[in-house]
């Protein structure tokens, strides 16, 4: 009877361990999803950004986007009131596109990524 009580006792710490070791493992695995997502979400963000400057691009060059879309490649020069407006919206673009590229680095460092 005590051998049958020992076994069902070692069985029962085995298991205890096994799940142990298996929590482990899907905390690994869910900061890893974490990581992965956070890095997709900042490449999201980077290119649009990005087609935001070739859009920045094309207005400062005096071409529309809608216009291109549509097959209409005229241009119209833009006049100085709009390419100042075209600017401060611009370096007002760049100054999030840097805030959010430290929230990224920082992120990243406090999750032990390199």
């Amino acid at each position: 009877m005590k051998i049958v009580i020992m076994m069902v006792f070692l069985v029962l710490i085995g298991y205890l361990l096994e799940q142990r070791r298996h929590i482990k493992f899907l905390e690994k695995v869910n900061f890893n999803q974490e990581t992965r997502h956070i890095m997709t979400d900042h490449e999201i963000f980077l290119l649009k950004h990005q087609i935001d400057t070739y859009v920045f691009s094309l207005e400062t060059l005096g071409y529309s986007q809608e216009s291109i879309n549509k097959g209409d490649y005229t241009r119209n020069e833009p006049s100085p009131e709009k390419l100042q407006k075209i600017l401060e919206e611009f370096q007002r673009n760049q100054s999030i596109y840097r805030s959010k590229n430290i929230q990224f680095v920082t992120e990243l460092e406090l999750r032990g990524v390199d």
